[in-house]
């Protein structure tokens, strides 16, 4: 049985297509430790985005394999090994990342001083 998304994939409106193939905050910073094109295993992902839940990323990671953003190998060993890796679509998506993290380091003065005035 293939995976299914929980929510469907707007197809009327190009930006909201976009946006749900990396809505989730962890699929783009996924996509971004892909981005060299070396193979990861789900543990050294999960090690580099240490405040998200493992389960979470888990379901980033096998809604990424189903959009065609990442591919999944499993290797047939026991215990089962697999390793993700960056698809030619998924680097497609690498230019908008760029432009959120050049935005988020050219406004992050502007966040700091709002989100650290709460502390």
């Amino acid at each position: 049985m293939a995976y299914e998304k929980k929510k469907p994939v707007d197809l009327d409106c190009p930006l909201r297509l976009t946006m749900s193939l990396i809505e989730s905050k962890w699929k783009s910073c996924i996509l971004d430790e892909l981005r060299d094109g070396n193979p990861m295993r789900p543990s050294d992902i999960h090690k580099l985005l240490p405040e998200s839940a493992p389960r979470v990323l888990d379901i980033a990671l096998k809604e990424m394999v189903a959009d065609g953003l990442v591919k999944k190998k499993i290797y047939p060993e026991l215990p089962p090994k697999s390793e993700y890796n960056i698809t030619e679509l998924g680097k497609s998506l690498l230019p908008i990342i760029d432009s959120m993290l050049d935005w988020g380091k050219e406004h992050m003065d502007l966040f700091e001083k709002k989100y650290n005035s709460n502390k």
